[in-house]
This record gives structure tokens, C-alpha cells and sequence, in this order.
């Protein structure tokens, strides 16, 4: 019994002479001790953990009282269920040596490790394009780790061309959002262990969109987009200098015109702010920014919000800049919306300019007899000379370019027959005209007689006289100077 006692004493002062395993664990993160298995039967063991020189166990084992924790010790390392420890997350004062401590009846076993620290500066924010540098820090220790960077998993780059970098510190000469911004990864191998770290790398830049928007006045708001790239914090983006922005607009009939519609507030919390003087259709966009959406939202659609809009982020030595242009399809009526048989339209679907030779204009509408007879290229312009009763419905204009529906402007048209009223009044008004005309006729004829029998009253005069040498009596012709 005596000899066996020895033995055991001897084995455990082996045990305790040998060099701690080491442990890389990045502060903040998980690290597991892993426990060596004595024995197969688990449930006659006793493991004690302990920290650095302490003789009270910080975490034990006991087959009957289960898992128990020191009095008025605080950890955070807790043992999973082979027994192994596992410290989250991992803090400064955990850097040292821990043992672990096994009993089964008389036999002791104990095992050592030592905590190094492992970790990646942290990276301040940069512009995309801009240069970029990681580095992966490991304390000095007895193995010499070997690095591979992993970058990103949304990263549209092929991974391959970082798996051969093995060097503490990777540079970047060109950083983009879609290969370098998300968490990287630090990778350590040492004595057939891993450890990882862990950093997030932040890109700053706006998110690509298209250049033009086509709506049309059938819709009743459009969204204008902007945003960054990727998801950065408002504090990253303070420290890094972001001083303010704003939207401007520039309409498409006054090019030379600028407005200004929303500032960037900082403080005291990130929102969108009225500029006095600014229009008013878009002072329903008053809001704080709680993510890195800076989109118009709901703006209401008509003729007036053509135009070019800007978005701006403005830092200390840079300025990001977008630009859309929103396009306002409009179907236009000569007649109206509501058109009286017979009558004459003309029908226009427009951009409000002349569009350009790649979009093209389709018109339908299932209960129009006109539509049918189209045949593509439909023209932008319609000329209906008489519009029937059959006619009415939704005359639909859509604009389409390279095969893909942009747009479409919906415009209800409505054919009725004329009322009888109307008729009536231009028939009594006909019969008015008609008789003014006939009495100005009669009263020229007659003043034009009247005029004929004077004329012919004073050609030709007679007069009755006695002649003193004849005493014949009677009526004679005299001229007129006679007289």
C-alpha cells in the first residue's frame, strides 16, 4: 500500500515538473482548457480547476454533489460536460497558468496550461480605396504559431489568396467593400492546436444604385435610395470625421437651379433636418437615422420631382457623393379624362422631354378599337380622330428598354354621349342665326328699292301750265332747268 502511495506522489511530481500546454485566447473571446480523460468510467472522478498559486479549487467536479464553485470566488469559466473548462469571455487577469487537478480513489493526475494572449489591433475605419493594414500580435511562448488570414464570409473575392499568408501583418493597398469590409479572422496552428482572432474591418462608402428611377403619376410616392455599403456604426463613422451631409435637388427643366432639401444633424442624435427655404414635399422626411438607410422616403409623385438628386456625406478631408435621376412617365389627354362621342383626342405619354432613342413606348388597353390597329414601334403620341362609346376604359403607356418594363402611366378614359341639351342650344342657336341673317338680308333688299325709286323720281318731272296765246289747256313736258 506504502509502495502504491509513493508511485502516485512520484507520477503527480512528474506531472506538475512538465512544461504548461499552451494556450493562445484573444481577450473578449472563448478559450476551452481541455481536460485529459484518466479513466472510462467518468462518473468516480474528481476535478479540481484552479487559478495561477491558489490552493481553492475555482470551479470542482464531485461525483455526489455535482458541479460546485469556491465561496467568494467570482469566475466566469464554467465546465462542460466532459469536464473541460471553459473561460467566456476571456479577461486580462486570465492570462497565467491553470491546472487542472484529477482524483479517482487513490490516483492523482494533473495537468497544466498556460493562457497567452493573441490579438489584432484594432483597425480604425477607411475609405474604400484607401490603403489597410491588419496585424495578428501573439505573446512570445515556447511554440511558434503559424498565421492564415481568413477574410470575410459575405467577401465576393476568392478566399484563396489569403489562405497563403502566413505573416503577422497583412496589408491591403486597395480596400473595397466587397472583398475586405466584415470580421477577418486571425488564424493561429501550434502543436496541432488553433486558435482564432478576431477584428471587423469598416469600409466606408455608398452603395452603388441605378442612375435613373422611372416612376409615373399613377403611383403616388417614390423612394430615392442611398446608403453605405455596409453596416457601420454612426460612432465609427463620428470618429473617423463625418461631419454632416445633405440632399440637393436639381430640376430638369432649370439645370442651373440647385435646392437644398435635407441636412445631416449630428446632435444630439443622427437625423434628417429642414433647411429653411427647402420645398415642402419633402418635410415628411424628418427623422432620426437609427441604421445607415439616408434614402427619401414616400416622396409624392408629380411632374415637379423631376429632376437630378444628390446625396452627400461630408468628412474632414472627403466627400462621398451620389446622384439618381427621377423620370416622371405622364399620360396626357387633349380631351380629359371624360371625352364626348365622336370627339376628336389627342393622347401623349411623356417623360416631359424628349426620351432617348433606347426606351420605348407600349400602348394597350383591351376595350380600345385604335389600340389594335398600332403596330410596333408604338409612337409616344396618339391622334384619334373619332373616339367611339367601345373606347372607354384604362389606356395603359408603358416605357421599356432592353426587353425589361420600366415603368407605366394608367389613364381612365371615359366616352359619353353628348346630352340633348347641348344639341338643343346649338339647334336654337343655329335658328337665331339663321333669322338675324335672314332680317339683315330683307332690310338690305328693301333700303336698296328705296334707294332705286328716288333716283328714278328725280330723272323725270311734269308740270301742268296756261298759255296766254293758246287757250288749249293740258300737261306738257319741261326739263328740269324750267323748273
Amino acid at each position: 500500500m506504502l509502495c502504491w502511495i509513493l508511485i502516485s506522489l512520484f507520477v503527480g511530481f512528474l506531472n506538475a515538473q512538465e512544461n504548461p500546454m499552451v494556450i493562445y485566447a484573444q481577450i473578449g473571446g472563448t478559450v476551452t482548457l481541455p481536460r485529459v480523460k484518466v479513466e472510462e468510467n467518468e462518473n468516480n472522478v474528481y476535478v479540481n480547476w484552479y487559478r495561477g498559486s491558489e490552493n481553492t479549487p475555482t470551479i470542482m467536479k464531485n461525483p455526489q454533489s455535482g458541479i460546485q464553485r469556491a465561496k467568494d470566488v467570482k469566475t466566469h469559466a464554467n465546465l462542460l460536460p466532459d469536464f473541460s473548462l471553459q473561460i467566456s469571455p476571456v479577461q486580462h487577469s486570465d492570462y497565467e497558468i491553470w491546472r487542472c487537478e484529477q482524483h479517482v480513489l487513490r490516483t492523482t493526475s494533473e495537468k497544466t496550461y498556460k493562457l497567452y494572449n493573441v490579438t489584432i489591433p484594432k483597425v480604425p475605419a477607411v475609405m474604400a480605396g484607401d490603403s489597410l493594414s491588419l496585424e495578428c500580435k501573439a505573446d512570445s511562448s515556447p511554440v511558434k504559431p503559424t498565421v492564415t488570414w481568413i477574410p470575410p464570409q459575405n467577401s465576393d473575392c476568392d478566399p484563396r489568396q489569403y489562405n497563403t499568408k502566413t505573416l503577422p501583418s497583412f496589408p491591403i493597398s486597395y480596400a473595397s467593400v466587397k472583398c475586405h469590409s466584415g470580421v477577418w479572422t486571425c488564424k493561429l496552428e501550434y502543436d496541432g492546436r488553433e486558435t482564432e482572432a478576431k477584428t471587423t474591418v469598416f469600409i466606408i462608402e455608398l452603395s452603388p444604385f441605378p442612375d435613373t428611377i422611372f416612376t409615373s403619376s399613377s403611383s403616388s410616392t417614390v423612394d430615392i435610395p442611398c446608403s453605405l455599403s455596409s453596416n457601420i456604426p454612426w460612432s465609427v463613422l463620428k470618429e473617423f470625421g463625418l461631419r454632416g451631409g445633405n440632399w440637393s435637388f436639381t430640376p430638369l427643366s432649370y439645370p442651373n437651379s440647385t435646392q437644398s432639401l435635407l441636412e445631416l444633424s449630428m446632435d444630439p442624435v443622427v437625423s434628417w433636418s429642414i433647411p429653411q427655404g427647402a420645398d415642402n414635399k419633402v418635410k415628411a422626411e424628418k427623422r432620426e437615422l437609427k441604421d445607415q438607410d439616408l434614402s427619401i422616403r414616400n416622396l409624392p409623385v408629380s411632374e415637379n420631382v423631376r429632376g437630378v438628386y444628390t446625396c452627400d456625406l461630408i468628412f474632414n478631408t472627403k466627400k462621398l457623393s451620389r446622384k439618381v435621376t427621377v423620370e416622371v412617365l405622364k399620360i396626357s389627354s387633349s380631351g380629359g379624362s371624360r371625352v364626348y362621342d365622336g370627339q376628336s383626342v389627342n393622347l401623349t405619354c411623356t417623360l416631359g422631354h424628349q426620351h432617348s432613342s433606347d426606351l420605348e413606348v407600349k400602348w394597350s388597353c383591351s376595350s380600345c378599337s385604335f389600340i389594335s390597329s398600332l403596330k410596333p414601334p408604338h409612337p409616344s403620341s396618339l391622334s384619334i380622330p373619332e373616339v367611339k362609346l367601345k373606347d372607354s376604359g384604362k389606356l395603359t403607356c408603358e416605357l421599356w428598354k432592353n426587353g425589361k418594363k420600366l415603368t407605366s402611366a394608367v389613364l381612365s378614359l371615359r366616352i359619353v354621349k353628348a346630352p340633348v341639351d347641348i344639341w338643343l342650344c346649338v339647334a336654337i342657336s343655329g335658328g337665331v342665326v339663321g333669322f338675324i341673317l335672314l332680317l339683315v338680308i330683307v332690310i338690305i333688299c328693301i333700303r336698296r328699292h328705296r334707294q332705286m325709286m328716288m333716283y328714278r323720281r328725280r330723272k323725270t318731272k311734269f308740270c301742268c301750265c296756261n298759255n296766254p296765246q293758246q287757250n288749249q289747256k293740258g300737261f306738257y313736258k319741261t326739263s328740269s332747268r324750267q323748273l
